[in-house]
């Protein structure tokens, strides 16, 4: 099954981030038809992906997941609006404040990776860029298209969306035709 660990995030953080991504998206000259915008119930903060992992391994994951209980509740701050790919962007997001509560985030994320490490699951090498995707640029996006989504994400109002994170939660992701469907395993309690 493929799997991931998320950082669950309050649902009206995640409403508010739903909603500037679907502003943005209506904005003058936006090119809407070149992005597929992320539904609302897939929004969601990866800790750590992990992929597909055997179904008898899901015992594992859950008692790694569990040595995070009480680990300590934090708040982070959802500021910007970036992509990620350069010239040619495929993912529109919206990114984290590098403040007390994104140290807390890279703590949990050493944490988790220790345990997984601990349970036979290779070390995450590639650094946490936490981020919601709020939408996926198509690749028949035009050479303006591209221009244009990257003057509305440069023109972006300033974010401040607080949230607070007080669970982690081991998620299964199975791929759709209409978009990844998403149900919590397990869920370990900050």
């Amino acid at each position: 099954m493929r799997l991931f660990i998320e950082a669950v995030l309050e649902p009206s953080s995640l409403d508010e981030a739903w909603s500037a991504g679907q502003r943005m998206g209506s904005m003058p000259g936006f090119p809407a038809s070149a992005v597929r915008w992320v539904k609302r119930e897939a929004m969601h903060l990866t800790l750590r992906f992990l992929g597909e992992v055997d179904d008898d391994r899901r015992g594992e994951l859950t008692a790694s997941l569990a040595r995070l209980d009480g680990a300590g509740r934090f708040d982070l701050r959802m500021v910007e609006v970036g992509t990620f790919g350069g010239r040619r962007p495929r993912v529109v997001w919206i990114g984290f404040a590098r403040d007390d509560g994104f140290e807390a985030l890279q703590r949990q994320r050493r944490r988790l990776d220790d345990a997984l490490v601990s349970a036979g699951f290779d070390s995450e090498q590639a650094a946490l860029r936490p981020h919601l995707t709020v939408g996926r640029v198509r690749r028949r996006a035009t050479r303006q298209d591209l221009a244009a989504i990257h003057s509305a994400v440069n023109a972006a109002f300033p974010l401040d969306i607080t949230t607070s994170v007080e669970q982690l939660a081991l998620v299964q992701s199975t791929l759709l035709k209409d978009g990844p469907r998403y149900r919590r395993l397990a869920l370990a309690e900050l």
